[in-house]
């Protein structure tokens, strides 16, 4: 196969690669009044890498991926830090992993300019992918390198790690998985008086008891990426693992819940209406990019929040394609997975919209979807049979964390 780098072209073996496509969701919620700003920290534009850095950068990261395509994952797996290797127990499962993943298909690689984070010497390069016989290119995500010593180790596989992309449609190791996905909107000290808000509206105390109690009974949290890694290539996940998710893209988010988060160490998937962002009330994209560069994962919600049930056909493609290409644009992130606005078409579509809907999304390059609210009962068993309808459960605002626990646990 022959594999381009930044610089040239070498004739190397190659590996093997798969992947599909899915996603879903729910409850329109209105923004609520402006809350008063939380003190978030910023990261302000990074100062250019030095040219010397940037050389150094791009040769392990070249070296990397030049150890994927001709099968030396000792080599690959002695590049990684031990953050890089957690999803793996060793060596011989990153090389099963990988050879799901990238089997036989020609892989060609583009390395964009190395940018500097937040720590001095961490420094994340964009790589973008395209395998023969499969369609499309996957960007992201990027590449995280630490210095060590006088060389570069890897802190994040991107493309290579637990939420690369899905690529193909490739046929799922397991049937099922028990993960938990909970349905959030707003995040705010205070509830709303409004009932109409106060229902999707959780009390930022509130919303602290609940991660005390996610944390106290051994659940982590993982990405909706992770997830379908799992379902494809054999991830391994936490033993507990469980997906937050933020529909519709609300400032209260970043200014409430995103600090906190960070704070205990949790992960969180926002699914973003793309046509209202930097929209009064909702997240600018500025702030998005500041969250998805602390791990923050970006799904797709439309690009206006539109019933797909209900459009003509040509416009519910647009809604799916345009919100997709922006995000994938816009944060430089596969963006591969969908929540359905208002459940549909599972709510109230008949069996010719969700036939639609399910061909477009498939057709727009999504892999995966998340519906809205599963019950009550409420399901948190996954299925690789529906991977276009994975079950959610709802976090409504002012209920107890005995009635929170009972909801996570409620598996029929």
């Amino acid at each position: 196969m022959e594999l381009h780098a930044a610089g040239g072209a070498v004739r190397v073996p190659a590996i093997t690669l798969l992947a599909l496509l899915l996603a879903a969701c729910a409850n329109n919620a209105s923004p609520a009044a402006d809350p008063p700003a939380t003190a978030v920290v910023s990261i302000e534009p990074a100062p250019p890498v030095p040219e010397a850095d940037a050389r150094g950068v791009t040769r392990a990261a070249t070296r990397l991926l030049t150890a994927l395509t001709a099968g030396e994952t000792d080599e690959l797996w002695g590049m990684l830090l031990p953050e890089a290797r957690e999803n793996w127990p060793g060596e011989p499962a990153l090389r099963e992993f990988l050879g799901r993943k990238f089997g036989s298909h020609g892989l060609t690689y583009e390395i964009g300019e190395p940018r500097l984070l937040d720590a001095a010497d961490t420094i994340s390069v964009q790589v973008t992918l395209q395998l023969e016989e499969v369609p499309g290119r996957y960007t992201g995500p990027p590449l995280v390198l630490v210095r060590r010593d006088d060389d570069w180790a890897v802190a994040n596989a991107g493309p290579l790690g637990p939420e690369g992309p899905i690529i193909g449609t490739p046929a799922p190791l397991r049937a099922e998985l028990d993960v938990p996905i909970l349905i959030y909107h707003h995040v705010t000290p205070e509830r709303p008086s409004d009932p109409s808000q106060s229902a999707n509206t959780v009390a930022l105390e509130d919303f602290a008891d609940q991660l005390s109690w996610l944390t106290v009974n051994g659940h982590q949290t993982i990405t909706v990426a992770e997830l379908y890694n799992a379902f494809y290539y054999g991830l391994q996940l936490p033993p507990k693992p469980v997906i937050l998710v933020f529909d519709d893209g609300y400032q209260d988010v970043y200014q409430h819940a995103f600090p906190l988060l960070r704070e205990r160490g949790f992960g969180a998937t926002v699914a973003a209406i793309t046509g209202s962002m930097d929209q009064p009330g909702y997240l600018t994209w500025g702030q998005a990019a500041e969250m998805s560069a602390a791990g923050v994962e970006f799904v797709s919600h439309t690009a206006s929040h539109a019933d797909l049930a209900a459009l003509p056909q040509a416009e519910a493609r647009s809604e799916l394609a345009l919100s997709r290409q922006t995000l994938e644009e816009k944060l430089g992130r596969p963006a591969q997975f969908f929540v359905y606005p208002y459940g549909e078409p599972f709510v109230k579509g008949s069996a010719e919209a969700r036939e639609m809907v399910l061909g477009l999304l498939r057709e727009t390059g999504y892999a995966g979807g998340l519906t809205t609210s599963s019950g009550p009962p409420y399901i948190s068993v996954q299925r690789a049979a529906a991977p276009y309808q994975l079950h959610r459960i709802p976090v409504s605002g002012g209920e107890t964390v005995e009635r929170f626990a009972a909801s996570i646990n409620a598996n029929p």
